[in-house]
């Protein structure tokens, strides 16, 4: 199994690590896919990307997007927990998230990702970016079986 990194990953997973083989080339969509497969990848996403993305971003994120059509499954892998983006609970008190987004309501990230869900993308909260990896592996190597079972 070759792992395809696209080039524009600043700071990609650890991926050879897990045993495999792994390419950095330009994708069309995506940051991760196999070597040779047109129909899978996977968007991986930084807390701040994330945000970003669903905001001041969501234009550009939904071509993006677009761009996976026929896909599989259209996996976004965010390195983070659901709750750090949301609030922070300071000695019993409710604040504001320590992110540059701020200002960005739980309510109104919930509503983005309510629309990633009906436009068939899977948001997955990973926790940080070892996790991601890990379940970025795992998604790819499920993806290697189902093709060579087909």
């Amino acid at each position: 199994m070759t792992i395809i990194i696209d080039t524009r990953e600043q700071t990609p997973w650890s991926l050879a690590s897990f045993g495999c083989d792994v390419k950095v080339a330009k994708l069309n969509a995506g940051d991760y896919a196999l070597e040779g497969d047109t129909g899978f990848a996977i968007e991986r996403k930084s807390l701040n990307d994330f945000l970003g993305t669903v905001s001041s971003g969501w234009d550009r994120f939904q071509r993006e997007i677009g761009r996976m059509a026929g896909f599989v499954a259209k996996p976004i892998v965010v390195e983070t927990d659901f709750a750090s983006f949301c609030h922070a609970d300071v000695d019993g008190e409710i604040k504001p998230p320590p992110h540059p987004h701020y200002r960005l309501s739980s309510a109104f990230v919930a509503m983005r990702i309510a629309e990633l869900t009906l436009m068939r993308c899977q948001v997955i909260f990973a926790g940080n970016a070892e996790y991601a990896a890990a379940i970025g592996y795992a998604l790819l190597l499920q993806r290697a079986r189902q093709i060579s079972c087909n």
